[in-house]
């Protein structure tokens, strides 16, 4: 992303400004509408099938993995099992 500034006339940055209070309940949002606005001068295509299709896909990966940690114990209960287990393998080796 780029800044930059912009010299706009004053009637033109007033309707602006109403508009994205309008839109988005802020003026902090201008940015974002007058970046909206130049995509469809220009005819710049937001590709919204390619990011829903990405959403869907990330959140098939969600569910498909849900459940897989079959393991009954807590994290850190798990973690101190292998630490036990890797000292007492060392402790085997003699180190």
């Amino acid at each position: 992303m780029a800044k930059t500034t912009i010299n706009l006339e004053d009637d033109v940055y007033k309707k602006l400004i109403k508009e994205a209070v309008e839109k988005y309940g802020t003026t902090r949002t201008l940015s974002k509408l007058i970046n909206e606005k130049l995509r469809n001068a220009e005819g710049i295509e937001i590709n919204r099938k390619t990011e829903d299709k990405e959403i869907k896909r990330r959140l098939d990966i969600v569910r498909r993995s849900a459940g897989s940690w079959k393991i009954k114990e807590t994290g850190s209960e798990y973690v101190r099992k292998l630490r036990n287990e890797s000292e007492k393998r060392l402790k085997r080796m003699g180190l």
